[in-house]
C-alpha cells in the first residue's frame, strides 16, 4: 500500500505552550492555527496528492506562519505540548455509489482505521493527523478530515478518543 505525507516536522511541537485556536468558520475550513505564548502560531494545513484513478488524498502539513484572519478561540487553560505523535488512516475507493451522484460510473471514497475493503479499487496510508499529548495526559488531535477535501479539524480534549477511532492505534 502506497504512503503519503506532507511536510511534517513535529520536532518543533514539544514544549510549546498553546493558548488558543483559530478555525475558519462554515463548511470550508482550510487552516487550524495554535496560537502559541512565544512565536507564530502553528499552522495545520493539508496538501492534495494524486493517489490512483479518481482518487486524491490529503496528508496534514504543519509550519510556522503569520496569524490567520478568524477569530482566536482560548482553550479552558493552557496546554503545554509535551508529545507530538503522527497519525496515520487508511483511505481507498470502491467502484459504485451508496447513494445518488450526479453522472456515471462513480466511486466512493472511505477513510479509517481500515482494513481497507477486499473490493477497493485504490488503497493508501496517509499521515493524516497529529495527536498533541500534554503532561497531564490530556490530548487534542489536529487533523485532515476524513469527508471534506482541504478541511482541517481540530478535536479538544474531550473529543479526542472519538477522534482517534478514525486513526490506526497509536
Amino acid at each position: 500500500m502506497t504512503e503519503f505525507a506532507a511536510d511534517l516536522d513535529l520536532s518543533a511541537l514539544p514544549g510549546a505552550t498553546i493558548d488558543a485556536y483559530a478555525q475558519h468558520e462554515g463548511y470550508w475550513h482550510l487552516v487550524i492555527a495554535l496560537r502559541t505564548s512565544v512565536g507564530a502560531p502553528f499552522l495545520f494545513t493539508t496538501g492534495e496528492r494524486s493517489a490512483g484513478f479518481r482518487f486524491e488524498v490529503f496528508p496534514i502539513g504543519v509550519r510556522r506562519g503569520e496569524p490567520v484572519e478568524c477569530p482566536w478561540r482560548s482553550l479552558a487553560r493552557p496546554f503545554v505540548i509535551q508529545k507530538a505523535t503522527p497519525l496515520w488512516r487508511v483511505e481507498w475507493t470502491v467502484r459504485g455509489a451508496q447513494g445518488p451522484t450526479i453522472g456515471s460510473d462513480p466511486y466512493t471514497h472511505f477513510a479509517g482505521r481500515g482494513p481497507a475493503s477486499d473490493q477497493a479499487a485504490v488503497r493508501a496510508r496517509v499521515l493524516a493527523g497529529v495527536l498533541l499529548q500534554s503532561e497531564s495526559g490530556e490530548g487534542i488531535v489536529v487533523a485532515a478530515s476524513d469527508s471534506a477535501p482541504f478541511n482541517v479539524d481540530i478535536f479538544l480534549p474531550a473529543e479526542v478518543n472519538m477522534a482517534l477511532e478514525r486513526f490506526e492505534p497509536v
